[in-house]
């Protein structure tokens, strides 16, 4: 089991992003943050549940407390559900346009309304940031589906030439369980479409929405996405084209693809986890904490 640190250390605060509802980020307790980590949830997920304790243990674990203190964290919200990867990549990428390697600073105004209800006293407006941001350097973290947004989303920044991405092409890449080769239900819904004449109901569901429609998509969506991300890597060597991937050994909702595939990454296999639990740290399972933490050195 890790240590602790003392309770009374400076601990990151919560601010809610407005203009991107269910987003919110994580400040660290000083005037200069070096680095920017974004969480990108996968199907059916959210920003708060599905990377539940990093919002604690980065602060708590004293491992890793010095790394995480001068580090944001960004918890993007999506419609992972409902709609197609590409719209999901488009909002993503606002996200991302708003937060690095400088945030927006209208997104971290607090308005506080005076204590005396007097017209004549203007509202305060404060900014939750300590001082102003310019990171130095992002990662980006993927579960599931938000591994297959992420890697999108790093096409479409080189591709589009209207606007500079540059920043986001070095970014480090980390990934949980991606969807990169096709995605099935798991949990209730996984159980429920292995009975008969209920399977048939959940299948139907599941492939009346858009997101599944294309994670499953393998020669019109995942395929054209390994091969461009390996194009990309052999052209010009991006540091984001490479990415740092955990896979549960007991992972029967996305399959892991054959070596060979995205020839760049990193693979690491566990044993204990399962497809929702390999992105959720605790005190005796620190590896997603320390998966991040270590993207910092291929930074360099």
């Amino acid at each position: 089991m890790q240590e602790t640190a003392a309770p009374d250390h400076p601990r990151h605060h919560f601010h809610y992003l407005k203009t991107f509802p269910g987003s919110f980020v994580l400040i660290a307790p000083t005037e200069k943050a070096t680095r920017a980590v974004v969480f990108v949830h996968g199907f059916g997920g959210d920003s708060c549940g599905t990377w539940s304790h990093f919002q604690m243990l980065v602060d708590e674990l004293e491992e890793f407390r010095t790394w995480f203190s001068t580090s944001d964290l960004f918890f993007f919200q999506y419609k992972s559900v409902w709609e197609r990867i590409d719209s999901s990549v488009d909002r993503a990428l606002k996200f991302l346009d708003a937060m690095v390697p400088k945030p927006e600073e209208e997104e971290f105004l607090v308005v506080l309304n005076p204590i005396l209800s007097d017209e004549a006293l203007e509202l305060v407006r404060l900014s939750a940031l300590p001082a102003s941001r310019v990171y130095e350097e992002v990662i980006l973290v993927g579960h599931s589906e938000g591994g297959v947004v992420i890697r999108k989303a790093i096409l479409d920044a080189d591709s589009d030439k209207r606007r500079d991405r540059s920043f986001l092409l070095g970014a480090g890449i980390a990934l949980f369980a991606p969807a990169l080769f096709g995605y099935k239900p798991s949990g209730l819904l996984g159980t429920l479409a292995n009975f008969p004449g209920i399977g048939k109901v959940v299948d139907a569901f599941l492939s009346a929405t858009p997101a599944y429609q294309d994670l499953n998509d393998l020669d019109g969506l995942l395929r054209p996405i390994q091969e461009e991300t390996e194009r990309l890597a052999d052209a010009k060597a991006y540091p984001a084209c490479a990415a740092r991937i955990l896979w549960s050994r007991q992972d029967h909702v996305v399959k892991p693809g054959k070596d060979g595939k995205y020839r760049n990454d990193t693979r690491d296999y566990l044993d204990g986890q399962s497809h929702t639990s390999i992105c959720k740290p605790n005190l005796n399972y620190t590896d997603p904490i320390s998966l991040i933490a270590s993207m910092s050195k291929a930074l360099q």
